[in-house]
């Protein structure tokens, strides 16, 4: 195992087994030292996430209690505003020296990447793990960042430990299809989305009255 850091984010609103075993399975796969998982106080891409971030931190901690090698680092959330991943970065290179980190993001991310805020700057403080589902199409990337991550790409994962930064590998990982959106709306309904999240962070969720029911409009 390698001294790598893996860090996934996200607003983890809440956070389902998608996420946990997404950060297992990366860290397995190329033998990191551990996995951080940061929640984002104020995503800048997406509307406002619906629980507090209290909430949604304390939810990721229950979540994660007794996995092995998987942790959550509150750096965004203790920072406020909106959570640039460049800025994240650099605080987490300030604290890491030359630790090899590795920032996780899923294909549809990595789509929009050239959005983000001084995103060529990404690979000067970390590598980019790409998760792509199997069989899927290195083409549908648009051709400016394909172009940019192909000069950047490995020649095997071995080189994500050799190196503190700068790299952009894929990897195809069998992914969970959850949704964290998909979890709030069955809330909203009513419904008990079993088996997608764990059943601690389902308790933490009606013990606090989160995603509560919404009631259908009044027909006259």
């Amino acid at each position: 195992m390698n001294r790598s850091i893996a860090i996934l984010g996200g607003t983890f609103d809440p956070v389902h087994y998608g996420h946990i075993r997404s950060a297992v399975a990366v860290r397995e796969h190329l033998g990191l030292s551990g996995v951080r998982l940061i929640p984002s106080y104020e995503p800048p891409h997406r509307s406002r996430p619906e629980c507090s971030a209290d909430h949604r931190l304390a939810m990721l901690r229950i979540a994660v209690e007794d996995v092995s090698g998987v942790t959550v680092d509150d750096r965004e959330i203790q920072r406020q505003g909106i959570s640039y991943t460049v800025d994240t970065l650099r605080s987490l290179r300030e604290e890491l020296a030359d630790v090899p980190l590795c920032i996780v993001l899923g294909m549809d991310a990595f789509y929009t990447l050239d959005q983000w805020y001084e995103w060529r700057k990404v690979a000067d403080l970390a590598h980019l793990v790409v998760l792509k589902r199997p069989g899927h199409d290195k083409s549908l990337v648009p051709v400016g960042i394909r172009e940019w991550a192909a000069e950047r790409e490995p020649v095997n994962t071995d080189d994500l430990g050799y190196n503190v930064s700068g790299l952009v590998a894929y990897l195809e990982l069998e992914q969970i299809p959850a949704s964290s959106t998909d979890i709030r709306n069955a809330f909203h309904r009513g419904d008990v989305p079993c088996g997608i999240l764990p059943g601690a962070v389902i308790q933490y969720i009606n013990h606090h009255g989160l995603y509560q029911q919404r009631k259908s409009p009044l027909r006259v």
